[in-house]
């Protein structure tokens, strides 16, 4: 039976001959048919495959490459800086608040409580050597070398210390590499059934011997116990080393500069001949005779030619030793001079563009990277800036704010639970809106500019024109407006008791005067006083 709908050949649509829209179409030249099609799986998969690989080769590279090392520090420099200013921003509405303004005095009180803490190696490291920037900074460097970073929060309670939550830096390596797929685990890390993670196998030394065991994520209050940080694709349980994309490529930098480093080195060498009519080996060999003995001499009227150049050569010296002294030669004679050449001039252009490709994957700027501005104008490097900033942004929240978070969340969980913080409805009130009332904005450094003057008068001509707000331009330079509003308070009120002129005054001049109103009688007298 014939079908209800009829089949047209495809051929009579389509000639053939004619160009297809489609992907990969058909290639004439053969180029893409010689390229092997690369295998499609999940990206944890290939995450688990290469991650030693790629960590071993990416940490010996910072290790041993100043390149390598000064772009992993240019990279955290833009990223923190000297450290995340925490703003707290609870859901005053969701924590029990009566008012936005008590909201503010309590987040007021408790950034100032965080700074105490944070600053204080004893207070927040379980090892007491860093403070909480210095472990987050750890926390980005380890990043680029295995992928990720890993922490646990710990309380220990200990005389030098007030507060129990401490913080540990863990390598790595702690997380074990296993895999089993009936358990839910994969590369070390426990999923439940939508992959999130909810405990780590890692190895623990204890009595000096290294023992597996698991760790849960968090507890059964939801305080975080394992802090691991890192970025990738959707279903990834483990980081990668962003170096995966420009190993190579460090490598072509590293021979290159060998290569060029032994042909500069060769070109400082010469080789010194002379050339001469006489007789090749092979002929000299046939004009030579051997006595019993084994002994060699010339015979026939080419001795007595040898004899000659031999008594000439007593007085005429070549010397090639450290002056270099040349004398003239025998007749029929002349020297020569051999060195190396370089065959090409192109060493710095390639070495750029391989390093340009090496800061476009580690995220800074080629100039930032190689202390290179040779062409580079302020329009380029304020593009350049402008082009990078957002991923410096990307990375602050991606991978150093989830540290900051984490630790925050356990320090105030504890600051609730002992009382030193007050909370609306206490500490059973603080668990049942753990998230709302851990909410926080983390500051970091200013967008770095190529000239601040010209940067003050676009953020001045912002306030003027009403497009922006102290908050805003605050946020900007990695300030909070209502601390810098406050320190200008005091700073105006001590220079008030002090007896000198605000420094904060209007247009920046405290000798301006901006009231506006037009000079009276008595302050024309007065200036005609003071001119007589």
């Amino acid at each position: 039976m014939p079908p209800s709908v009829p089949t047209i050949p495809r051929r009579d649509i389509l000639p053939a001959g004619r160009e297809q829209s489609q992907y990969l179409r058909p290639d004439r030249s053969g180029f893409l048919a010689g390229w092997p099609r690369p295998a499609l799986r999940e990206a944890k998969h290939d995450v688990r495959q290469a991650w030693a690989a790629v960590a071993s080769r990416a940490v010996e590279s910072i290790h041993n490459s100043g390149w390598m090392k000064g772009a992993v520090d240019q990279a955290v420099g833009d990223t923190i800086g000297n450290g995340l200013k925490l703003n707290p921003i609870p859901d005053f509405a969701a924590c029990g608040f009566s008012s936005q303004d008590e909201a503010d005095e309590w987040s007021r009180n408790t950034a100032k409580r965080w700074k105490t803490y944070s600053r204080n190696p004893q207070e927040c490291d379980a090892r007491g050597k860093m403070t909480v920037a210095a472990m987050a900074k750890w926390q980005l460097r380890s990043h680029y070398g295995f992928g990720e970073g890993v922490a646990r929060s710990l309380l220990r309670r200990r005389s030098d210390s007030l507060t129990e939550t401490k913080i540990q830096l863990l390598s790595p390596l702690r997380i074990t590499q296993e895999t089993r797929d009936e358990a839910r685990l994969h590369q070390g890390v426990f999923l439940d059934g939508d992959g999130m993670a909810i405990g780590y196998r890692m190895r623990a030394r204890q009595n000096g011997h290294e023992r597996t065991v698991d760790v849960p994520a968090r507890d059964r209050h939801g305080r975080p116990l394992i802090i691991h940080t890192f970025d990738g694709e959707a279903d990834q349980t483990r980081g990668v080393s962003p170096f995966a994309a420009v190993l190579k490529v460090f490598r072509q930098v590293d021979q290159l500069a060998d290569a060029t480093l032994v042909a500069a080195l060769l070109q400082t060498i010469f080789a010194a001949t002379i050339k001469s009519d006489s007789l090749s080996e092979e002929v000299f060999d046939g004009l030579t005779t051997k006595d019993e003995d084994g002994n060699v001499s010339v015979s026939g009227d080419l001795a007595g030619f040898f004899e000659a150049k031999q008594e000439w050569a007593k007085d005429a010296k070549l010397d090639l030793g450290a002056h270099g002294k040349v004398a003239h030669l025998f007749f029929g004679e002349e020297l020569q001079f051999h060195n190396t050449n370089h065959p090409h001039n192109n060493y710095l252009p390639f070495m750029r563009n391989l390093l340009r490709e090496i800061a476009r994957a580690i995220g800074v700027s080629y100039e930032a990277m190689a202390f290179d501005y040779e062409g580079a104008t302020y329009s380029s490097v304020r593009m350049g800036i402008a082009s990078l900033w957002p991923q410096v942004i990307t990375r602050r929240e991606d991978l150093s704010a989830p540290f900051y978070q984490a630790v925050y969340d356990a320090w105030l969980e504890e600051q609730v639970f002992k009382g030193w913080i007050s909370f609306p409805g206490g500490y059973r009130n603080f668990l049942r809106v753990r998230g709302a009332a851990t909410q926080a904005e983390w500051r970091g450094p200013a967008k770095p500019t190529a000239d601040d003057l010209k940067s003050a008068k676009s953020m001045g001509e912002r306030l003027e024109r009403g497009v922006s707000s102290l908050s805003i331009e605050c946020a900007e330079l990695g300030y909070d407006w209502e601390e810098v509003a406050e320190q200008r308070a005091r700073e105006s009120k001590r220079f008030e008791r002090l007896g000198q002129a605000d420094p904060h005054a209007a247009k920046g001049s405290p000798l301006v005067d901006t009231s506006g109103a037009p000079p009276t009688e008595d302050d024309e007298e007065d200036d005609n006083k003071d001119e007589n």
